[in-house]
């Protein structure tokens, strides 16, 4: 329970395949982080912009002593383009197309066909092959086909300069073969005074926020390769700017917001991996052995439009909205709030 709990907090994906996309170090340690990259490039970049979401669910912000805990769930919709690939073998040093589709399922596609050869010269000028198989996505199973991501965080009034200070926050915590913990900040400053409108249901305000999420995964267990000190880790920092604008009708309160967000990822697979290959015109099995094979960044940055509506039942409070960005989201959720 413990584990799966830090999995909901966390919720990349890609924990559950390591096994399958170990195999991309048989086309050696360059043509491994590109395969990689194509691969992943969804789900993080899905996961990234889920990150940047959920900061607010008003433009208000609380009064002397006022404070929310706040519980966000959001699901980033992958674009149909980022659902596959082309393989282009001219891209790759070691690898090429033995048979299926050239048109490759990412990790948010469908199934693969796709079957790859790996042809790497050795030291002595003979060639060392092996063939493995693209993994499957698995965008069929979630819905919508949306990255999730979920976060919990707190906000708290400073009164002397009209913000809130919100803090997300995830202790750093193990358990037998994955340790994470997360750390974020925002602040939320209110102009609805200086645009003298504090009267009227109308606010206005501003955001800055910075969320940064580590973590890493002991792959060891699950490895279908032999080897030591087997782990895959991921670091992710998330920026956020946005002007916000709110209208309350007591039970029921509209907000909306533009904005831009920026985030990176840094994917690494550390320790050692023994790859089994054949040697070309002998059928004689060779091993190589490789340490810290893959070291792969994402990026997402862009601008964004948010509008979303928040239904005030006393200090109890329902939310949901979507924000248009390259990956459009959905962030819905319940904040307990004490003005």
């Amino acid at each position: 329970m413990k584990k799966f709990i830090l999995l909901l907090f966390l919720l990349i994906p890609f924990l559950g395949k390591s096994q399958d996309i170990e195999q991309f170090l048989l086309a050696g340690t360059e043509d491994a982080s590109k395969l990689t990259e194509n691969y992943v490039n969804p789900v993080a970049k899905g996961f990234m912009y889920g990150l940047n979401s959920g900061w607010y669910t008003t433009a208000r912000t609380h009064k002397k002593f006022g404070f929310d805990i706040t519980f966000v769930a959001n699901l980033a919709q992958v674009p149909s383009k980022d659902e596959a690939f082309s393989f282009v073998a001219s891209d790759y040093n070691n690898i090429s197309l033995a048979s299926g589709s050239p048109k490759i399922q990412t990790f948010m596609g469908g199934e693969n066909n796709t079957t790859l050869n790996a042809k790497i010269a050795t030291d002595g000028g003979d060639f060392k092959l092996t063939d493995f198989t693209m993994p499957d996505g698995i965008g069929d199973d979630l819905p919508m086909n949306a990255v999730p991501s979920v976060t919990l965080q707190v906000g708290i009034g400073i009164p002397v300069i009209d913000a809130d200070l919100k803090i997300r926050y995830l202790p750093k915590i193990a358990t037998s073969d994955l340790e994470t913990g997360m750390f974020g900040i925002g602040i939320q400053k209110s102009f609805s005074k200086l645009l003298k409108i504090d009267k009227t249901p109308f606010d206005v305000s501003a955001l800055v926020a910075y969320t940064r999420l580590t973590a890493e995964y002991d792959i060891e267990a699950e490895s279908g390769l032999d080897g030591s000190g087997q782990l895959m880790e991921f670091s992710t920092n998330a920026y956020t700017i946005q002007a916000i604008a709110s209208v309350n009708l007591k039970l029921i309160e509209f907000y909306g917001a533009v904005g831009f967000n920026t985030a990176k990822m840094d994917v690494d697979i550390k320790g050692t991996y023994d790859l089994e290959y054949t040697l070309e015109g002998t059928g004689m099995t060779v091993t190589e052995t490789i340490t810290d094979p893959v070291s792969v960044e994402f990026d997402a940055s862009g601008v964004r439009a948010t509008l979303g509506t928040r239904l005030n039942l006393g200090f109890f409070k329902i939310f949901a909205d979507y924000t248009m960005q390259e990956y459009n989201t959905i962030t819905g959720g319940i904040a307990f709030s004490f003005r």
